[in-house]
């Protein structure tokens, strides 16, 4: 009985090293920003807590309207997604966000209600 539940919490260690491989590689956990614990600590929680929402966001969005999967690594969501060029332009008395892009995805994220 000790053997088969040690053996089940052995095999489960390969999804928390799939976590660091990303934080490693997406989130700059392979090299540390400073030298000192108490700086590195910090970013370690905040960047911990970015994968946390960035997961959330990827469960919640249309990932194929962006070109995206929803195993999709934090580089390739921010080349599609953020990296878009946009202004705020004044019309009307009102503003308006301008995207320049040709992807029709992004209107409904960005959909402003009048009034």
């Amino acid at each position: 009985m000790a053997v088969t539940a040690w053996r089940e919490f052995y095999n489960l260690r390969g999804g928390k090293e799939r976590i660091f491989d990303d934080m490693n590689n997406g989130f700059g956990w392979a090299r540390l920003p400073k030298s000192f614990m108490a700086e590195n600590t910090v970013f370690l929680l905040l960047t911990a807590i970015i994968r946390n929402f960035y997961k959330f966001l990827m469960g919640r969005l249309d990932t194929k309207a962006f070109g995206l999967k929803k195993t999709s690594r934090i580089k390739a969501f921010a080349f599609k997604f953020i990296s878009v060029p946009a202004k705020w332009i004044r019309t009307a008395r009102h503003y308006q966000l301008n995207i320049y892009t040709d992807n029709k995805s992004y209107q409904n994220p960005f959909a402003l209600a009048d009034g």
